[in-house]
């Protein structure tokens, strides 16, 4: 007489069953993985362009202040040189009005930077559009793609790398930090 060890028939189609449902879920897993990667990568592009967007006004506010500034500063020169008795006098604030131009043609580089900065937030806005459309029209939903989720928080280092807030994110309000001085 034979003797067989072997499971019956049943237990084996759980087993299998079993099996087919546990590399089912660990695909789920895989793919809900590299979706959150890719919305990670979304983000980080998003806030590319928010810090590009960002530098292009920080600096078009900052050379409207340094132009405002030495438009002051020549006008003064100006009358300087207007009252000065003496030709020392006059020669130095016709020296800074001198300089004072120089400055306001150097504050052209705002107007290129902002330009081309620009340009490339169009862009990086352009291919977001673009991928999402091309998402929806995939997906077969002809909805707009899910809103992104908040971002991760930074930990270590990159904790430290924040660099200035964007416009609207501070966290914490001027008057807090004008109350830690005395």
């Amino acid at each position: 007489m034979i003797c067989k060890s072997s499971a019956p028939p049943a237990l084996e189609e759980h087993t299998a069953l079993l099996q087919r449902h546990l590399l089912s879920i660990s695909e789920a897993i895989v793919r809900t993985r590299q979706e959150i990667a890719d919305l990670r990568h979304e983000q980080e592009v998003g806030r590319a362009r928010d810090e590009l967007h960002a530098v292009v006004q920080g600096t078009e506010q900052a050379t409207n202040a340094i132009l405002t500034a030495s438009e002051t500063v020549e006008a003064l020169a100006r009358g300087v040189a207007r009252r000065a008795g003496d030709d020392a006098t006059r020669a130095d604030a016709l020296a800074i009005q001198a300089q004072m131009q120089t400055i306001f043609e150097a504050c052209n580089f705002q107007d290129l930077t902002g330009q081309r900065i620009s340009k490339v937030v169009r862009t990086i806005v352009l291919v977001e559009e673009r991928v999402g459309e091309m998402l929806s029209l995939w997906s077969g939903s002809g909805a707009a793609p899910p809103a992104r989720p908040a971002a991760a928080p930074r930990t270590g280092d990159d904790a430290l790398l924040n660099g200035p807030a964007l416009p609207g994110t501070a966290a914490v309000c001027q008057d807090a930090v004008d109350a830690m001085f005395p």
